[in-house]
């Protein structure tokens, strides 16, 4: 059976020249030898090129990116980084409706250095009320603002560049969650003004698991102390003192992962190649078919802002009809990938995120499908 894969958000399909990407370093890696001179230029050359590909696909300089396990990571590099003070706040968009990775850091840090976490109420789309924001960042102890770009359960786009702006004007350090937005939209650092950003490679960039990418810009390189430091991140400048090296090496401690980068860099090659105003503009038209024909299926609940401008490709619904993860798992059965999340209040819905090489025909058939799976509950 040919599945319709329609789950991006959680983790996309590598493609073929990833793949290969990966199994070329491999072979390469056994054949040169694992610690020669040839393969070791290799590995430069190919740390060097992932870097100025992803320059490219965030608009950031080369040296302001660092490679890590995933977006935890990285949003973790930020929580204990940071020289907190006790009663500092931070100020965090929805609390618990983060998603767990941009939320557990934040909890957790605060509960050891005696922070506070100020929580930006939002509506029932995750949209938060700016003038709040306003005034949480006056406060005399805000020091950080963090939130997701993209919302992983409905697909809402936050106002990261007003946030930047209000970040800037209040003294702010300011982090974002990109985790659903790279690869999935036009992203624009310098536009944005965040001072970190974390996303993975394999999502919406369609790359290998085990490898994330870390932004850290030029200006707030200093902020962060790493709470780590191997041969590759740091040097000793006297009999027994450590210094940490400069970004980007400084929060590359022990990074090993070079088959995954091989194919990450193969992986941003691909969607470079297509363009990210064609990849944006092809899941905004798949998307809002999806929606709109599940908006004429009687017994099905859209969930998420109707405005394509303020979302990305995700289509979250849900039905009376049937429980969530039973729709889910009755989908898969016939082929069609898709996922279960949490909207607030904890209900269960279900979240489909197309992709560009979604297409029209996978959409139509997909609601062919719910429409029988709905008529036979």
């Amino acid at each position: 059976m040919r599945k319709i894969y329609l789950n991006n958000g959680s983790i996309a399909p590598l493609s073929l020249s990833s793949i290969k990407s990966i199994t070329d370093f491999l072979i390469k890696y056994s054949e040169q030898g694992p610690d020669s001179d040839d393969l070791s230029q290799y590995m430069e050359k190919l740390i060097e090129e992932t870097r100025l590909r992803i320059k490219h696909l965030i608009n950031c300089n080369a040296i302001e990116v660092s490679f890590t396990q995933s977006t935890t990571q990285g949003l973790n590099l930020v929580a204990n980084g940071i020289d907190w003070k006790k009663g500092d706040i931070i100020i965090l968009r929805g609390g618990r409706h983060e998603h767990y990775a941009n939320y557990f850091p934040w909890l957790y840090i605060a509960k050891r250095k005696k922070l506070k976490i100020k929580v930006l109420k939002i509506d029932q789309n995750g949209f938060f009320d700016i003038d709040e924001l306003e005034k949480l960042a006056k406060l005399k102890r805000s020091k950080l603002v963090v939130l997701s770009h993209v919302l992983y359960n409905n697909g809402s786009i936050m106002p990261v560049e007003e946030v930047g702006k209000i970040a800037r004007e209040n003294n702010l350090l300011y982090c974002i969650d990109s985790a659903q937005s790279v690869g999935s939209l036009n992203v624009d650092i310098k536009r944005i003004g965040c001072d970190f950003m974390a996303f993975p490679s394999f999502k919406w960039i369609c790359g290998p698991l085990g490898i994330g990418i870390f932004y850290c810009s030029k200006k707030s390189k200093d902020v962060l102390i790493p709470d780590s430091i191997g041969g590759e991140s740091g040097q000793i400048v006297s009999d027994d003192s450590l210094i940490h090296n400069d970004i980007p090496q400084k929060f590359e401690t022990g990074f090993r992962n070079y088959p995954a980068l091989a194919g990450l860099e193969s992986s941003l090659r691909y969607i470079l190649r297509i363009g990210m105003h064609k990849i944006t503009s092809i899941n905004s038209k798949t998307s809002s078919i999806l929606r709109s024909e599940l908006l004429k299926i009687d017994g099905i609940d859209i969930h998420g802002i109707n405005d394509k401008k303020m979302r990305n490709s995700i289509v979250s619904f849900s039905s009376p009809k049937i429980k969530s993860n039973l729709l889910k798992v009755k989908l898969e059965t016939e082929g069609i990938i898709v996922a279960e999340r949490d909207l607030l209040n904890g209900k269960k819905i279900v979240r489909a995120s197309p992709h560009f090489f979604n297409n029209e025909e996978e959409i139509m058939k997909t609601i062919r499908v719910i429409k029988y799976i709905l008529g036979h509950v």
